[in-house]
């Protein structure tokens, strides 16, 4: 079982694809999140999103502000800039 995952800012597209496990900056803290993870809506602070693959990959986004909503193993991440590292 794989979360969905999709990083989307004002631009394009950035990310999509599915991972393991999501690690996000909100608010409230750092917070990771995995397949079966209880809905959850958070606000996005600057950082780093870091998505990780069953494959053992990982993939390093920076995000300004945004929003992140889980719900039903999928990920979607709103961020007014995001960049690829």
């Amino acid at each position: 079982m794989a979360l969905t995952v999709e990083l989307v800012s004002p631009e394009e597209i950035v990310y999509t694809g599915e991972a393991e496990m999501v690690v996000a900056r909100t608010t409230d803290g750092e917070i990771a999140f995995q397949p079966g993870h209880v809905p959850f809506l958070g606000v996005l602070v600057p950082g780093e999103i870091r998505v990780y693959t069953s494959e053992g990959a990982k993939t390093s986004i920076a995000v300004e502000r945004g929003f992140v909503e889980v719900s039903h193993d999928n990920v979607a991440l709103l961020s007014d800039t995001a960049v690829v590292s």
